[in-house]
């Protein structure tokens, strides 16, 4: 792009805007953008508007006759008229966006009006020149970003693949078809239409190609201008576990120690493309457009396949590169992406996880989203998506960075950053620069060995940034505060991080407190009291906060971290306070007292307290053979490491490692508002980013959810042997039974959980 001076048309001598009669809602947004912002830059009276006309002194839009969906446009200059060009409604709002960014300085940093900051002032005079504008990647998707961002800064999602089969595979093939649905774990489940929760159909049965084969052909039927349709595994690992299905992924593979399902999927996949394109004939769209089959390279498939992939299948490459901090992790994922490029497959997508929201902190990998953008794109990747539900104060500029570098991954990223702090931060840019840049040089450096969305939802999280760091994050806060103090639109922006960051403050306040709870409750410790009523105030100074920050729109997707269910450890202190004789009465809810002083007013409803085997038995030809604990269930999800054995040096009990995710609970009759006590002997090992809790499910007589209570999560590090825990809780109204259960996902090497006894009862007080 070429930006000389032109001494034959002034910024004011133009007057109209002509869009097209065929404009869409998206187009006509982009037009009132540039009214608006050519209004303030040029100093000009509003640009008139008018349709399908091509007057003097004005900004055409044209439609042309191209074939191109990527959002490319030209602009050219014709005496008085500016004519922008493209094949869509799309590409003529990037026009405009790049006439409003590179001739009148404008920038959408953020969502919002206080997003808005222009870099520098108009000329008096428009380019001369324009080259045409082709960006590198097809689509250029981050959801949920907000849609006048998205717009704004020339995002795009003309394909789709997200978790599709629950949709295709339905109750009434179901009921005509049974035999393609999957057995798992011994039976067949009838589908209830999820994406989520309903079992993968049978890839192995061919009458399930058909079946998918025949939904995709209608779609684009239906569809005519359609450049995809998803056949995208459901979002589980619930496979068919036949024996059809066994011979075709024998002998196991494992990939990042979880099976390797990828040929096994993309088989199927192969199968119904040949279906849809090579029989069918549904190669190209209405407007001569190539289709996709698209599919998921996610969990169980992430691997690269050992087959040849149909030139019009998909994959979609799912992988968390915020952790390229991770040498390996990054070496082996850069190995993928080669891989898949040389499958066959004539189009390569990517899913990222730029989280964002529900993640409590600034969670920055600016250094990581540079260079993987630049690699995928070398690699021949052209359609990016990316979830990135933004916390504007947390994320800071990373949406529009990410933005900028999908349209034009050969930008200079470093004069991005710094116009990004430099422009909308003003005197504040530096120390708002420190405060991200602390948040991400502390996460490179903790965060550790990668894994699946490490931390993802994971309420101990937060412990990644001790106390003295974001207290070094604050001070950079208030000296920006100081800085732009006479500044009121850019302090208003340091003033969203501010919020923001309270709001991480408070919950690593709140998270530490908790953790002191626990250390005390376990080690019966001296300073137990003083720690409940720290913990309990802490709690709800978190909670306010929370509720505060996420009722104002900018701040509102960390509600989806402030609406996850927190364990609550003060039971484990009220019954830790009883054992050692120093709970008060006002404070004894459930006849803790009356239990210390005669142990026959607890009665316990359980049997096999000791966790006996009674055998072992196989679930399934992926797992290892469990030991049958009568009146206990297992289950699991499959992985490579995964042992289940009796607790060390006993017969009995449950020891757990290698787990991706397991559980061991039982059912148990209960009566309504009534208090009960579990008495658990355990012991663990817990690594951060392994979860391991214990968790009780109230239901009603109908089996309707009353209440969730997560007891405890166990904090990052090693019991001092098997430790005692007797935990209280009172049944709510109506309740009728009680799921016990006792949880761990994401163990890392040397992580385990044992079990050597469990009981529970009702408290009875005399």
């Amino acid at each position: 792009m070429q930006l000389p001076g032109s001494a034959r048309l002034s910024l004011s001598d133009i007057k109209h805007i002509a869009v097209p009669e065929v404009a869409d809602a998206k187009l006509l947004a982009a037009v009132e953008d540039l009214q608006a912002v050519f209004k303030r830059q040029a100093e000009a009276e509003p640009l008139s508007l008018s349709t399908g006309s091509r007057p003097k002194q004005s900004i055409i839009l044209l439609l042309t006759e191209s074939k191109d969906s990527t959002g490319a446009f030209r602009i050219t200059r014709e005496r008085t008229r500016v004519i922008i060009r493209a094949a869509s409604n799309e590409g003529l709002a990037n026009g405009i966006y790049a006439i409003c960014a590179d001739v009148l300085g404008a920038r959408w940093y953020w969502s919002s009006d206080l997003g808005l900051e222009y870099v520098h002032p108009a000329p008096e005079k428009f380019p001369e020149a324009w080259q045409f504008e082709k960006p590198d990647f097809k689509q250029r998707a981050m959801y949920p970003v907000d849609s006048d961002f998205g717009r704004r800064n020339r995002l795009s999602r003309p394909f789709q693949f997200n978790h599709a089969l629950g949709r295709i595979f339905t109750r009434e093939i179901y009921e005509s078809t049974p035999e393609v649905f999957s057995l798992v774990k011994g039976r067949k489940r009838e589908p209830k239409g999820h994406n989520g929760t309903d079992p993968q159909p049978n890839f192995a049965h061919p009458d399930t190609v058909a079946i998918a084969a025949d939904a995709a052909i209608r779609h684009f039927k239906k569809n005519p201008n359609s450049l995809s349709f998803s056949l995208s595994i459901n979002d589980n690992v619930l496979f068919d576990e036949s024996e059809l299905t066994q011979q075709q992924v024998n002998p196991l593979k494992y990939f990042r120690t979880r099976p390797d399902y990828t040929d096994y999927v993309f088989n199927f996949m192969n199968a119904v493309a040949a279906k849809v394109f090579d029989e069918a004939g549904m190669w190209q769209n209405a407007n001569g457009e190539d289709r996709y089959l698209t599919a998921l390279a996610y969990y169980w498939t992430e691997a690269s396949p050992s087959i040849s992939i149909h030139p019009r299948v998909m994959p979609v490459l799912t992988s968390d590169r915020a952790q390229w901090h991770d040498s390996a992790y990054r070496a082996e994922d850069k190995a993928l992406i080669k891989h898949w490029s040389n499958s066959g497959a004539e189009r390569i997508a990517t899913w990222d996880y730029y989280f964002g929201a529900p993640y409590p902190y600034p969670r920055q990998f600016n250094q990581w989203m540079i260079e993987s953008i630049r690699h995928l794109e070398k690699q021949g990747v052209d359609v990016f998506f990316s979830q990135l539900p933004s916390a504007w104060g947390l994320d800071g500029g990373k949406a529009w960075l990410a933005s900028e570098l999908l349209w034009d991954s050969s930008q200079n990223a470093e004069a991005l950053i710094h116009e990004y702090y430099t422009h909308f931060f003003g005197a504040a840019a530096e120390p708002i620069r420190a405060f991200y840049e602390t948040a991400e040089s502390h996460r490179n450096t903790n965060e550790g060995k990668a894994d699946w969305i490490k931390f993802y939802k994971d309420e101990a999280g937060v412990g990644l940034f001790p106390q003295s760091v974001l207290a070094d994050m604050r001070g950079f806060i208030e000296s920006a505060r100081n800085a732009v103090r006479e500044d009121a639109r850019r302090l208003a922006r340091v003033q969203v991080i501010s919020e923001a960051f309270s709001f991480t403050e408070a919950y690593a306040t709140f998270h530490q407190a908790r953790e002191d709870l626990i250390e005390q409750s376990l080690s019966h410790g001296p300073d137990l009291v003083r720690c409940l009523d720290t913990y309990q105030t802490a709690r709800e100074s978190y909670l306010v906060t929370a509720k505060s920050i996420v009722a104002k729109p900018i701040h509102q997707r960390l509600n989806t971290f402030s609406r996850q269910l927190q364990s609550d450890p003060s039971s484990l202190a009220m019954g830790t306070l009883a054992q050692m004789g120093r709970l008060d009465e006002q404070s004894d809810d459930y006849g803790l007292r009356a239990w210390v002083d005669d142990a026959e007013t607890f009665r316990s409803t359980f049997t096999n307290i000791q966790l006996q085997h009674n055998g072992k038995y196989a679930v399934n030809f992926l797992g290892p053979e469990l030991p049958r604990v009568t009146d206990w269930h297992l289950d699991f999800r499959p992985s490579q490491n995964l042992e289940v054995l009796p607790a060390e040096g006993m017969v009995s009990g449950i020891r757990v490692s290698g787990a991706d995710i397991f559980s061991i609970f039982r059912d148990e009759p209960v009566s309504s508002e009534r208090s009960y006590l579990l008495d658990t002997k355990l012991a663990w090992k817990v690594s951060p980013d392994n979860r391991t809790q214990i968790k009780l499910t109230w239901t009603d007589r109908n089996g309707k959810h009353l209440r969730t209570d997560l007891a405890l999560q166990l904090p990052w590090g090693a019991s001092t042997g098997a430790q005692r825990l007797v935990i209280p809780f009172k049944s709510p109204k109506r309740a009728y039974d009680v799921r016990i259960h006792f949880t761990s996902s994401r163990q890392y090497s040397g992580d385990f959980l044992e079990l050597q006894k469990v009981d529970f009862g009702a408290l009875y007080p005399r």
